[in-house]
């Protein structure tokens, strides 16, 4: 579990963000077109969703990744002594020591190139799902067939944007000592993954990363959810919420 409090951190904003500001999209839409939102809206909505909560967040993202490789290290481990450094420390230094602002988003264009479809595909397809798992007479699935709808939207929207998710992890950690990732731009790293590590390297690391996202999915959907039904019934009145 270690880095995980630095990874609540960082999700909590993150997640509330992104649902605020998609369901923030999707009514402005709505209320220009005067319909409901289409799938391919749907998945452009996401995107923007996931922008969003990317540019806000960016730089709790980059040190969790920084602490989670320092603190995973044995052999950083066994010469350091007390504790491995905080998630605060760890941002102060980077600012001083990588050009501010600028070394605190470094990496910030693979991360949206990757996140604009792997949110707008989550949002897609857990819809559809969601609509396929809804019996007849239904206004919602039940609670484990919106789990399931989850860890599918999950895996299928990671499937799809991996290799985004790993230029993001080598562009984060370039810059740290001892790592051999010193790429020029999105392109040089993609012909230099493939060259060296073949295409398989773009997926280096996705069955533990599936194992992570479909239940993580699933959960953060049923969650946001329940939670949105409970805040509605306690003011009945407001009958379109965020």
């Amino acid at each position: 579990m270690r880095g995980n409090g630095t990874n609540c951190v960082r999700i909590v904003p993150y997640s509330a963000v992104q649902f605020s500001s998609f369901n923030l999209y999707r009514r402005s839409t709505e209320n220009w077109t005067g319909r409901n939102i289409t799938s391919l809206e749907r998945l452009i909505l996401g995107g923007c969703a996931g922008i969003t909560s990317v540019t806000f967040t960016y730089p709790l993202d980059i040190v969790r990744t920084r602490l989670s490789i320092q603190t995973a290290s044995f052999a950083s481990l066994a010469k350091h002594q007390g504790k491995p450094p905080g998630m605060w420390p760890t941002m102060v230094l980077m600012y001083k020591q990588e050009g501010g602002v600028r070394g605190l988003y470094r990496g910030i264009i693979p991360t949206i190139a990757g996140v604009a479809p792997y949110v707008g595909l989550n949002f897609m397809v857990y819809e559809a799902v969601r609509g396929y798992f809804t019996q007849p007479g239904e206004k919602d699935p039940v609670w484990y067939r919106k789990l399931a709808a989850g860890a599918i939207s999950g895996a299928v929207a990671q499937t799809c944007t991996y290799p985004f998710d790993v230029l993001r992890r080598r562009f984060q950690i370039k810059s740290m000592n001892g790592m051999g990732f010193q790429y020029t731009s999105i392109w040089n790293a993609i012909t230099t993954i493939v060259k060296e590590e073949g295409v398989r390297g773009l997926y280096k690391g996705i069955m533990p990363n599936l194992l992570k996202v479909a239940p993580s999915m699933a959960s953060s959907w049923l969650s946001f959810e329940m939670t949105r039904d409970f805040l509605v019934a306690l003011s009945p009145e407001n009958d379109e919420p965020l």
